[in-house]
Formats: C-alpha cells, sequence, structure tokens
C-alpha cells in the first residue's frame, strides 16, 4: 500500500503506483483547474498574481534549479535510485504543484467569494481541496487535515505576497518532502502507519 494510505479492502483498490497516481489524483486536479480557469470572466487577477514572475524570471528560474539540486541532494542521501520514472515524478509534483494552487488557492476562491465571502470562500476552497486528496490518493482522514491547514497557509501566503509562482515553489518543495519518489518504489523509510 502507498505511503500514508488508509487500509482497503472489497472493490477498493490502493493508489499504489505512479500511473494510478497520474490518473486518480493528477488528471482530477487539472481538469478541475481548466474548468476553473474557463470559468472566469475576467484575466486581471491571474495576471496580477504573476506580475512578479513575468517581471523577474530569472529569480525564479534560480529558485527552481536551487530546488531541484536540493532534491537531488536528498535523494542521493537517501539512496533513491535516480531514473528517468524519478525524474518524471518530480516532473509531475511540479505539475500538480501548479495545477493545485490555480485551482484551490486562485480560481476556487474567486467563484466562491461573491456569495459566501473572501474568508468562506477560502475555507470551503481549501476544505475541498483536503477532501480531494482523501478520494483520490486514498489517504487517512488525520493527513486530510494536514492538507487542509497547509492549504489554509498556502492561502495566507498568497495573500500576503500576491506572488502565485513563490506558492507553487513552496508547494512543489513540500510535495515532494511528503513523497519524494513515486509509491510503491521508495527505499525511503515508509511511514508507519
Amino acid at each position: 500500500m502507498g505511503r500514508l494510505q488508509r487500509d482497503y479492502s472489497g472493490t477498493t483498490l490502493p493508489v499504489s503506483t505512479f500511473v494510478q497516481v497520474l490518473y486518480r489524483h493528477g488528471c482530477t486536479m487539472g481538469f478541475i483547474a481548466v474548468t476553473l480557469i474557463c470559468l472566469q470572466s475576467t484575466p486581471d487577477v491571474f495576471w496580477a498574481v504573476v506580475s512578479d514572475f513575468s517581471e523577474s524570471p530569472s529569480t525564479y528560474i534560480v529558485a527552481l534549479l536551487s530546488a531541484l539540486g536540493f532534491f537531488f541532494v536528498f535523494l542521493v542521501s537517501k539512496g533513491v535510485p535516480l531514473s528517468r520514472i524519478q525524474g518524471l515524478w518530480i516532473v509531475y509534483l511540479l505539475y500538480i504543484s501548479i495545477v493545485e494552487e490555480l485551482a484551490f488557492r486562485l480560481f476556487l476562491p474567486m467563484a466562491i467569494e461573491p456569495s459566501a465571502g473572501f474568508l468562506s470562500a477560502i475555507v470551503m476552497s481549501n476544505f475541498l481541496f483536503a477532501l480531494l486528496h482523501y478520494f483520490t490518493l486514498r489517504w487517512k482522514w488525520k493527513n486530510c487535515v494536514f492538507v487542509f491547514l497547509g492549504g489554509l497557509g498556502l492561502s495566507r501566503l498568497l495573500e500576503n505576497s500576491g506572488d502565485l509562482a513563490l506558492l507553487v515553489l513552496v508547494h512543489f518543495v513540500a510535495t515532494f518532502l511528503n513523497t519524494p519518489s513515486q509509491p510503491g518504489t521508495s527505499t525511503i523509510a515508509k511511514d508507519p502507519e
């Protein structure tokens, strides 16, 4: 069974391979992000939160390369084999960081806010974010509580910084530290739960 996953039985199968994660989690989150992007009528908010990136992309490229260097050292120190699949897993983590930040920190709160208010929109968006992780990755509830709280922290960071690229980088590093290698193949010690 994959890291941090709840027990399974009967017709419920674990999400224990890269392909299963890509299909269940990556496609679901990507679909949600694309749908929310298509529903937006004003792109001004998006351009506002990527203005720092567009004005100084080299800063973010250096930060990304630094994160990748850290990932390399971390994986080597843990004895994780460096392979094409491991590289694809890192690309997947970057992809999921981008789509989840677009969907759950930017566009979903914007869609909810007019009817629920700012704070409620943030809480509802992050609750849905955590709930989707429960179903798409078959995580345990207590892990989803941490996802919810982490999402609130990322929402706060976006509110304070106005910098979506910074959020993506923070999410990317946090997701890597949580799952540095694809499910089912890690030589890193498994969570005992």
